[in-house]
């Protein structure tokens, strides 16, 4: 028999000792390009990075004047949020790293004598390699053997187009097979190796920004740049008002925590990691860190019939003549062609299984050629001496006209999948995607695939995630929508093939492409299309996918899903691998990730807020020449168990932010409306202190303090959901008003119990100043939660300047 001669032919092999010999050497592929963060990188992100250096100089100025106090409270929440953010990301790599390597790449390779699977960090030059569809190219080579090998080299050269490969001709690393099959010798490997030398392959570590991470690099740049134009004004009005170095410094470390909300940063990469970490424990390895708020992102996801809506376990329910021949020779021709495949991919594997036991003892013919299936031909064909034998779709290789054409149909609306099987005595043309010669109908095969028995809650748990589905198969169309329908998918009023919609301007293709929920006899290029379609519809599509196939649309999709068992290709693309080759996993995925941006997002209302009114409580003090209100050690303490604790509780988890649906009016419009309300009366409270003490800076900074804490109480309560014109929203919120109650109370009493450590002049009723300040705290801080109540309520100011930039920008 054919596979049976190509066994036999002799094939080279290496030796355990030529091996040996080879890794001794250094002749191995034992080389890891940048796949993700390194560990230096983690951690130069984190300690490294422009405000910890800034931050970091004037706290060692700070230390070298002698005040250590200063420098460990404004150092504290800086070092604490660095280290354990830094430590966190370092496990959660590690954990990452770990899971990865379970989906690693292994290579055929020929070792003594016997082809067995090796990881391809240990594949060694002049190692003798099987290649079959789907597999990617992980060293350069030589071809050696080629049965209608073909190979896709895109990602190095650009052309979409894969090319033939014969025996002698040269494979990059980075290609990937097609079709067919070949046996290749390693040549160059490791970092020699094309992938590895080309800094422009997508193998090469890129950081991509999430559209939220995007948004916080934005804050942080303002604040930055803020931050070099205003500290070196701290410094100069210091000079001009001979200010003492020590306070002048001191006022600038304060200037500096209160406006850059590097907090948020890191709590922000940690929600992420986290993230990650928590959905790759579910059987589904996130590949790239922003894929989990691509989750979150996502409003369609398309997705192949099989092996997503069925178990793709093929098998074969009837062989039915149509033609002159008869079963008995249907079966032998149909042993022939699957003898001379290159590969035998699920549907040759399932007519093979049918045929095992009728296999009539007959010569086998060798292939003079071969031309593989493909997703566009949707046929393969076997070239012998006396004829050529077709397998593919009906509709290409039946006229439409032919008696058994409908036959084919009504078994395709039954959710049946069949393929024709014919001969012709010429040898076929690939450049025709039908047969236009004399062909002979021999048979058709019908075949089934069970519909997986979870389907339909999976089905059902996106759909409550909001997610719009949509199946893009290369299948029959009638086939496709039976499965669909019983899968319990609204498969809408109106379906589409291939050739519609290719026939269609790019204004109904678009149109289409939204009103439609099932495709079928869809090629790569037009499911790539319809990818393309959604998003410049405005959706954020994720796309699952597991075969070359797949590819063009995996890439174009915001969100590539991948099946373990997929090609490696597919993986490599990927952004998610669903370690159980099923779907069910996912929809706690979407979940997951749409809580880590909940989580990102209320952190960010924490920290943004405390910096927003801030800064502008300097600016209008300063408008007014009045001196700092606050000092490191104050506003330290004071934000530390009020807004950094419960931001950190919110990073992990242990607490969720009230549920936030549009970022502008949810976020954007809590943070300008909190942080005016919160300058305003705090300024007003640094008025009423500074005035009712005869110019008693610590008792008014003191008075500030006591505000500042009971503010993040106040930011912490509405993040959560609690309000004060909704009481219920307290009793619902108990322990978070219990929590962040006592920790408020704590942050409070500790700097009355610690008065010197703290610099603070505690506001008491046995004199007329102090009981001022406690009646001013007290009638400001009822005030604002009337003020922030209403004001998120009623915003006609943010309305209109929101209109404003939208009038701009048309």
């Amino acid at each position: 028999m054919q596979r049976t001669r190509q066994q036999q032919q002799a094939i080279p092999s290496l030796s355990s000792a030529d091996i040996q010999r080879r890794i001794q050497r250094g002749e191995s592929n034992d080389y890891e390009s940048r796949v993700g963060r390194s560990y230096w990188d983690i951690f130069r992100d984190n300690v490294l990075n422009l405000f910890n250096l800034v931050l970091g100089s004037m706290l060692v100025a700070v230390v070298a004047m002698g005040d250590y106090v200063t420098a460990i409270f404004a150092g504290f929440s800086v070092v604490t949020n660095t280290f354990f953010g830094m430590v966190q990301e370092f496990n959660a790599k590690r954990q990452l790293d770990q899971l990865a390597a379970l989906a690693e790449q292994t290579v055929r390779c020929r070792r003594d004598d016997n082809w067995v699977d090796v990881p391809m960090r240990e594949v060694v030059k002049d190692e003798i390699i099987h290649i079959q569809p789907g597999d990617r190219l992980v060293v350069d080579g030589i071809v050696l053997r080629a049965d209608s090998l073909e190979l896709d080299e895109s990602q190095l050269t650009g052309e979409s187009d894969a090319i033939a490969k014969a025996p002698d001709d040269r494979a990059l690393s980075g290609s990937f097979c097609t079709a067919g099959t070949g046996i290749m010798r390693a040549t160059q490997v490791g970092a020699s190796s094309q992938i590895n030398r080309l800094s422009a392959i997508a193998k090469q570590y890129k950081l991509v920004k999430t559209p939220t991470q995007i948004k916080i690099d934005i804050a942080v740049e303002v604040a930055v740049l803020l931050m070099l134009v205003f500290v070196p004004m701290i410094f100069v009005t210091g000079y001009l008002v001979d200010s003492a170095l020590l306070e002048i410094v001191r006022n600038a470390v304060v200037f500096t925590t209160s406006l850059v909300p590097q907090g948020l940063v890191l709590v922000a990469i940690l929600s992420l990691t986290i993230g990650a970490v928590k959905i790759s424990m579910q059987q589904t390895l996130i590949q790239r860190v922003n894929a989990v708020e691509s989750l979150a992102n996502a409003t369609v996801l398309c997705f192949d019939k099989t092996g997503t809506l069925t178990q793709n376990k093929l098998a074969v329910d009837e062989i039915l003549p149509i033609g002159a021949a008869d079963e008995a020779e249907i079966v032998r021709d149909l042993h022939i062609a699957l003898e001379n495949m290159a590969h035998h991919n699920n549907t040759a594997q399932a007519i093979a299984q049918h045929i095992a036991d009728q296999q009539p003892q007959v010569a086998v013919p060798e292939k003079l050629s071969e031309i593989p299936f493909n997703s566009a031909r949707k046929w393969s064909a076997i070239c012998l001496p006396e004829k050529s034998l077709l397998l593919g779709a009906p509709e290409r290789l039946l006229p439409a006209d032919h008696p058994h054409a409908y036959t084919a149909e009504q078994l395709s609306q039954d959710g049946l999948r069949v393929l024709a099987f014919a001969q012709t005595a010429e040898a076929p043309d690939v450049t025709k995607g039908s047969v236009a010669w004399d062909l002979q109908p021999l048979a058709l095969i019908v075949m089934s695939d069970q519909i997986r028995s979870d389907i339909q809650d999976t089905l059902a748990a996106f759909r409550a995630e909001g997610l719009t589905l949509k199946v893009i198969s290369g299948d029959n169309l009638e086939t496709v929508r039976a499965i669909a329908g019983a899968a319990g998918m609204d498969i809408g009023t109106r379906a589409y093939s291939g050739p519609e919609l290719e026939a269609m301007g790019e204004g109904d293709f678009a149109s289409a492409t939204t009103e439609g929920h099932v495709f079928a006899r869809i090629d790569p290029d037009t499911k790539q299309r319809i990818v393309a379609a959604l998003r410049a519809n405005g959706e954020y599509v994720a796309m699952v996918g597991d075969g070359v196939n797949d590819v063009p649309a995996l890439k174009a999709a915001d969100l590539a899903i991948v099946m373990n068992d997929g090609t490696q290709i597919s993986k490599d693309v990927a952004d998610i691998v669903l370690l159980n080759n099923a779907m069910s996993t996912l929809p706690r995925a979407f979940g997951e990730g749409k809580a880590t941006t909940q989580t990102i997002f209320g952190t960010m209302k924490l920290f943004l807020v405390r910096n927003f009114y801030m800064v502008a409580l300097f600016i209008f003090l300063a408008f007014m020449a009045l001196p700092f209100p606050i000092t490191p050690v104050q506003i330290s303490w004071a934000t530390f168990g009020t807004v950094n604790l419960p931001a950190t509780l919110i990073a992990f988890g242990w607490l969720r932010p009230q549920l936030i649906t549009r970022f502008r009016r949810d976020v954007m419009d809590y943070i300008f409306t909190m942080g005016f309300i919160g300058a305003v009366m705090m300024t007003v409270l640094y008025l009423l202190a500074w005035l009712g003490s005869a110019g008693d800076l610590q008792l008014t900074r003191s008075a500030i303090t006591i505000m500042v804490a009971l503010y993040g109480l106040l930011i912490t309560w509405q993040v959560q959901g609690i309000d004060l014109y909704q009481p219920r929203t307290f009793v619902q919120h108990w322990r978070i008003v219990l929590l962040s109650s006592l920790l408020t109370v704590a942050t409070i009493l500790a700097m009355y119990a610690l008065p010197a450590l703290f610099e603070f002049s505690p506001p008491l009723w046995d004199g007329e100043a102090g009981t001022l300040v406690i009646l001013a705290i007290g009638g400001l801080f009822s005030l604002t939660m009337a003020l922030v109540g209403h004001g998120l309520r009623h915003r006609y100011l943010l309305e209109r300047f929101w209109e404003l930039l939208a009038a701009d920008r048309e």
